[in-house]
């Protein structure tokens, strides 16, 4: 039930984090005078990213059992996943249309942050699995070792 329930906090905790993280990229975007497309969307695929990559590292996060260096992999790895998504859904959302109406049905942005969230929370199951996989192979390999340790 652990990992379930940390998947359902990390998608709803990513998606409201993104949606944040793309207010705040508009925001800045309107009011610091940039004109350029460009910089829009790269504001906008790092909002998204970051809000929707602290929300899935949060979630799957052992506070207890990491050290810096491997947090800080860690959400690099999480947030990285999130802007990656994050421009994933924009390609997605930008092309899509319903045939019947000849226009999109859900805002690009929508698909933004979904894919930011999505992909977020992806990566962070990944890096959960692969923590315990190697914590479980060092703890019996090594008896002395019980959890990941970098020295």
């Amino acid at each position: 039930m652990v990992p379930i329930g940390r998947t359902a906090v990390g998608m709803a905790l990513g998606a409201v984090l993104a949606f944040i993280g793309i207010a705040i990229a508009w925001s800045l975007f309107i009011f610091s005078g940039v004109q350029s497309v460009d910089t829009w969307l790269g504001s906008l695929f790092f909002g998204a990213g970051l809000g929707a990559g602290t929300g899935g590292f949060v979630a799957w996060l052992h506070i207890d059992r990491e050290n810096g260096l491997v947090l800080l992999f860690t959400i690099a790895i999480i947030v990285g996943a999130g802007i990656l998504g994050a421009w994933g859904g924009y390609q997605y959302g930008s092309t899509v249309e319903v045939e019947c109406c000849a226009m999109p049905t859900k805002s690009p942005i929508y698909y933004t942050a979904l894919g930011a969230t999505v992909v977020a929370n992806v990566a962070g199951i990944a890096v959960a699995v692969a923590r315990a996989y190697l914590t479980k192979r060092m703890a019996t390999s090594n008896p002395k070792h019980g959890a990941l340790t970098v020295k």
